[in-house]
């Protein structure tokens, strides 16, 4: 038999409150554990750019902001120093269009932050700057697994939960995109001709004798520097 009529609704409530504090506090736990890893790291490890430098955020709507900013490699997310001198997150990351720091522009598309490096007419190539790890399965407090699990030696327990440390051999993978007329593009051979019809020959015949690997940048930017 279940509870009398007038505890059915406070019975429910105690419960969703309940679950709540449960899922803040283990979230609170991560994010107080992604911040003791993130402090294992070097900062050039740590962000794309190796020190938060001048910029401004681009709006949507066509508002921005200023301030001193950095990406960071661990989860992709945007950074800034607050008027306190702490560092932190930026709370609503879909509304940003594009943010340069240092000078150099990223375009925030499809939740990734894409540095702009050169342009090849109406195609700019991008880079992605993203920490990866020996085991590159899935990802790390949240992340997508282009960034790959934390692999674990030292361990850190948080109201009843364990995070695992890394000491693992690291990179920073710079993973290549191209980009046009609000489009990013995975770059192939295919994707190539696509976007540069009137260079095809010129494209298979680099491909062929060079064997590109179109997931590193560096070759990527070298047979865009070929047909140019």
């Amino acid at each position: 038999m279940g509870p009398p009529p007038f505890l059915k609704e406070p019975m429910k409530k105690c419960f969703i409150s309940l679950c709540t504090f449960c899922l803040m506090a283990v979230n609170a736990g991560a994010q107080s554990a992604q911040a003791e890893f993130e402090a294992t790291l070097p900062d050039s490890v740590k962000y794309v750019i190796p020190a938060f430098g001048p910029g401004s955020i681009l709006y949507k709507d066509g508002g921005f902001s200023r301030g001193s900013f950095n990406i960071c490699t661990l989860d992709n997310t945007l950074r800034y120093i607050d008027t306190d001198q702490s560092e932190k997150v930026l709370a609503d990351p879909s509304q940003v269009e594009s943010v340069s720091i240092s000078n150099v522009l990223f375009l925030h598309v499809n939740n990734m932050y894409l540095g702009v490096v050169k342009d090849f007419g109406e195609v700019l190539l991008c880079v992605e700057k993203r920490l990866v790890f020996d085991d590159r399965k899935t990802g790390a407090y949240g992340t997508s697994s282009a960034t790959t699990s934390i692999r674990t030696v030292g361990t850190s327990t948080e109201g009843g939960s364990t995070f695992r440390f890394s000491k693992v051999k690291y990179e920073v993978k710079e993973s290549p995109y191209l980009y046009k007329k609000k489009r990013i593009y995975v770059p192939s051979k295919k994707t190539l001709v696509k976007l540069f019809p009137d260079k095809k020959a010129d494209i298979e015949a680099y491909v062929q004798e060079s064997r590109v690997d179109f997931s590193d940048f560096r070759q990527v930017e070298a047979l865009l520097e070929k047909i140019r």
